[in-house]
């Protein structure tokens, strides 16, 4: 009886006292003897040491190429910041220098991180460039 690929594929995988182990198994449970196992194995082992032809046709020889990717159908990256509905309710308060109070005093918008979800206060001038305190991500919005 033959044994199937993936139970001769598994044997052979194994070596030794784990292999015996194995070994004994499937002569119980396929009703094979030992010595019928091993001439299957060494039959498999050698069929998987030659190497198989590939079905590749004879003119084919492979190249570095790029496809053209139309841009014009693209999507737009959504560069608008996602504001947050109620900003009291976060504490945006990084810097405690003088230079951050006096920026903290003109923020009167809030704005989720785009990497990180963190809280943002931001002012309303834009174009603004915004480096999260949280993730150190640098954004720019325009709208």
């Amino acid at each position: 009886m033959a044994l199937p690929q993936d139970v001769l594929a598994r044997l052979a995988s194994l070596t030794g006292y784990d292999q015996m182990l194995e070994m004994d198994t499937v002569s119980r449970t396929h009703g094979v003897g030992l010595a019928e196992i091993e001439s299957q194995l060494a039959v498999f082992k050698a069929g998987a040491a030659q190497p198989e032809e590939t079905n590749q046709p004879a003119d084919f020889s492979p190249v570095a190429s790029k496809e053209l990717v139309d841009l014009e159908t693209a999507q737009p990256v959504n560069s608008a910041p996602n504001f947050i509905d109620n900003p009291d309710q976060y504490r945006m308060k990084y810097d405690p220098s003088a230079q951050g109070q006096s920026n903290q005093s003109r923020v009167n918008q809030a704005i989720i991180c785009p990497e990180c979800s963190a809280p943002l206060g931001i002012p309303d001038i834009r174009p603004i460039k915004v480096t999260c305190p949280q993730c150190m991500h640098e954004a720019v919005f325009y709208s």
